[in-house]
């Protein structure tokens, strides 16, 4: 009992800290430096808590088992926490032959960053589309383009900075703080 204890013990430490590590990665990568360094000391903290208890109990297969077990789990959990969290925006580039300007027209409403570009397509004249919005409304978004027209041509990316233009804001805190 005690060894399969242990063994789960590591395996809770490691799918906190590799999942902590999985989204201070991607903090670091979107030039979150304060949160990604705070992320960084917890992270390490949980990792040097599980590594000694590895180490005490190295010759335990289930220790080790519970090891790259929670590596693993630890890596969805991450994955899975930053698309929850879904922070920063994206820019998503719409390719509409036939519905461009309702396209256009319904992302307006829905209050979202959008420009249209002509360009020439295979079969001739299109109006191309940038749409800046925020990432939690990608789905969103994607849906909707989706259900004026189905045929569309749709490519979303992250944005890593940008600067001037209409960018949609976060809601507005309801409460001031001293």
């Amino acid at each position: 009992m005690h060894a399969f204890l242990v063994a789960l013990a590591i395996f809770c430490m490691r799918i906190i800290d590799v999942s902590i590590g999985t989204v201070r990665v991607i903090y670091t990568i979107r030039g979150r430096r304060l949160l990604a360094a705070s992320l960084g000391v917890v992270e390490s903290g949980v990792w040097i808590l599980a590594i000694s208890r590895a180490m005490k109990y190295v010759d335990s297969p289930s220790s080790m088992l519970g090891w790259a077990f929670g590596f693993g789990a630890g890596t969805f959990t991450g994955i899975t926490l930053e698309k929850w969290i879904a922070s920063g925006e994206i820019l998503m580039r719409v390719i509409s032959p036939d519905h461009a300007w309702r396209l256009r027209n319904e992302l307006l409403e829905r209050g979202v960053g959008v420009t249209a570009v002509p360009g020439e397509g295979r079969d001739g004249n299109v109006l191309i589309l940038f749409v800046v919005a925020p990432r939690k409304r990608g789905k969103e978004l994607l849906a909707l383009v989706q259900q004026i027209d189905s045929e569309a041509f749709i490519t979303v990316d992250p944005i890593s900075h940008a600067v001037g233009g209409y960018m949609p804001l976060p809601a507005q805190a309801t409460s001031m703080r001293k």
